[in-house]
């Protein structure tokens, strides 16, 4: 009932516009008292204890200032607070839950993406870090202004004081001119990324800066010659790992399909194969989205991959031994590379 809830709140400001702008006639009054309803019980932030950490995840709101409060006072010995895959929400509500962590003297870790007023919280934590819990390549803490129906709202932003409290919350590291673009990015679904180091072999900065408007983020976005450390985001590059982490995705991953020595990722010339096909593939499958999986056959004459999908992994393995079983019965394929990580050679 609760997810059916946070699904309807988010429909009613998302149509919203619609009928108070646009004024449709097929509005009717019972469609309204609905949207009413939701727009009255929005989505909360998911929250759990670990260990002595608050994790946090979903969607930040009001009442949740009140509600992390008290899970402060039931658990006095929480040290983290995990902030994991949240898009942002309510800014002011995000202020003032910053200004807590930096008063509680926690330190703030990020769990995947951390976004807008996500950030806000991040920021509050006296030591912050980037955590292990996913791939480097879908970990970022992503900034930009405050936004009304996707669009950029300046007088939010200057009477927040945006600018004055990231300086602040950033020990005053922050590039005044950096943050000026990016509290000035037009469109909500903009912003600037501020991803582990881990992420330079493959994104070539660990810093960009997105307009919003780009199909592939963040390959196609601008990118920046900082990174989070530099820019007092981050105070330091030990990453975090979170104590529920065992249960996450790609942990489970991880623990199913273990990093080998056998090389790196970016070590293409260990591919077990001598063709250049299969190099060519393989330079697509490191461009490709995550989850994702490449084999090898026995021989190194075939090979077959797969991306953006949970099961890449028996996916790749599959296609790869249909291809060797066409010109060797019974042929056999291995995994050569699963995420961003090289599991070949593994018991």
């Amino acid at each position: 009932m609760a997810r059916l809830v946070c699904v309807g709140a988010t429909l009613y400001r998302m149509i919203r516009p619609v009928f108070f702008v646009a004024k449709l006639s097929f509005f009717q009054p019972a469609i309204f008292a609905v949207l009413l309803i939701f727009s009255m019980n929005p989505c909360a932030m998911d929250l759990k204890v670990a260990s002595n950490a608050m994790v946090l995840s979903g969607e930040v709101v009001a009442r949740d200032l009140d509600r992390i409060k008290d899970a402060f006072k039931k658990n006095p010995s929480i040290t983290h607070v995990v902030l994991r895959n949240s898009m942002g929400g309510n800014s002011w509500t995000g202020y003032r839950l910053g200004e807590l962590f930096r008063e509680k003297g926690v330190t703030t870790a990020v769990s995947g993406y951390c976004v807008s007023s996500c950030s806000r919280l991040f920021l509050g934590g006296k030591v912050r870090m980037f955590s292990d819990d996913y791939p480097a390549s879908l970990t970022y803490v992503g900034f930009h202004g405050h936004y009304d129906f996707g669009k950029l709202n300046l007088a939010a932003v200057n009477k927040d004081d945006l600018a004055g409290w990231t300086t602040k919350y950033t020990d005053g590291k922050v590039d005044p001119k950096l943050m000026q673009r990016w509290i000035n990015i037009e469109r909500r679904s903009g912003d600037v990324r501020f991803y582990p180091d881990l992420v330079t072999s493959r994104f070539a900065q660990a810093t960009v800066l997105c307009q919003g408007t780009e199909s592939a983020r963040p390959q196609q976005c601008e990118k920046i010659a900082t990174n989070a450390l530099t820019q007092g985001i981050v105070t330091t590059n030990a990453l975090y790992s979170s104590p529920d982490a065992s249960g996450l995705p790609y942990k489970i991953r991880e623990q199913r399909f273990p990093t080998t020595a056998y090389a790196t990722l970016a070590q293409a010339d260990r591919l077990p194969t001598r063709s250049a096909a299969a190099r060519r593939e393989f330079d697509q499958f490191k461009n490709a989205a995550l989850p994702r999986a490449f084999a090898v056959s026995t021989s190194g004459q075939h090979w077959a991959w797969s991306a953006n999908d949970a099961r890449s992994p028996e996916e790749a393995l599959s296609r790869c031994k249909t291809r060797a079983a066409s010109v060797v019965a019974g042929a056999k394929c291995s995994l050569y590379a699963v995420d961003d990580r090289v599991v070949y050679g593994a018991k």
